[in-house]
C-alpha cells in the first residue's frame, strides 16, 4: 500500500501467535518485537493494529475479551461458552505510518477511520495504486522507461476525480500495453 516491499518470510520462522486467551492480542504479538522479526513487522504492525478492533470476519469490536488461562484446552472443546472472562478491556487502536516517503502521511494514527482518511488522502498512495494496477495489467513490474506511462495514468486518475476506469483507459490504451512483447526465456527454459 506504500510502496515498500515485504521480503519472504524465512522458512524457519514460526509465524504464529502464542495460543494465550488470557492475553489481548497486542501482548501476544510480543513475538514479533524480537530482533529477528522486528526487522519486517517495525513497519506493518504500526499499520495493522490500528484494524484491531475488527475480527477475523470484519465485525467491529470496542472491547476485547480476555479469558481465564487456568482453562485448559479440553474444557474449551467441552463447552467453548464456559470460559471465565477474567477481563474486558478497551481496544488500543492507535498506530503509525512510517517511512512511507510522504511526510505528510508519516505520523502518529488515532483508529481506523483516522488512517483510512489520511491515506485516502496521500497522492503517493495513489501513485503506488497506480503503479500496481500496472504491474497486473501489464503483467510485468515496470522499467524507468514506463515512467511515463504511469505518470500520464495517474493524471487521468486524478483528472477524473479517482475513476478505475479512467485509470484502466489510460493504461490499456498506452504504448507499453499495445506494443508489448513476449519475455525473453533462457536457452535452457521448458
Amino acid at each position: 500500500m506504500l510502496g515498500g516491499r515485504v521480503p519472504e518470510v524465512p522458512i524457519t520462522v514460526n509465524a504464529m501467535l502464542p495460543e494465550e486467551p488470557h492475553n489481548g492480542l497486542r501482548e501476544r504479538m510480543r513475538v514479533t518485537r524480537e530482533e529477528y522479526c522486528w526487522k519486517c513487522h517495525k513497519s506493518m504492525d504500526p499499520l495493522g493494529l490500528v484494524f484491531e478492533q475488527y475480527d477475523h470476519i470484519g465485525r467491529f469490536r470496542v472491547k476485547e475479551i480476555v479469558t481465564d488461562k487456568e482453562k485448559t484446552d479440553v474444557e474449551k472443546r467441552r463447552d467453548p461458552n464456559s470460559l471465565d472472562v477474567l477481563k474486558i478491556v478497551p481496544f488500543d487502536a492507535t498506530g503509525a505510518i512510517t517511512d512511507s516517503g510522504d511526510p505528510k502521511l508519516d505520523g502518529p494514527v488515532n483508529g481506523p477511520f483516522e488512517f483510512i482518511e489520511k491515506v485516502a488522502e496521500s497522492e503517493r498512495v495513489e501513485q503506488v495504486f497506480v503503479r500496481h494496477v500496472f504491474r497486473f495489467f501489464l503483467g510485468r513490474n515496470e522499467t524507468l522507461a514506463d515512467g511515463p506511462v504511469l505518470v500520464a495514468a495517474h493524471k487521468a486518475y486524478r483528472k477524473s476525480g479517482g475513476s478505475f476506469k479512467a485509470l484502466l483507459a489510460s493504461l490499456l490504451t498506452s504504448d507499453a500495453f499495445l506494443y508489448r512483447t513476449a519475455p525473453v526465456l533462457a536457452k535452457n527454459s521448458p
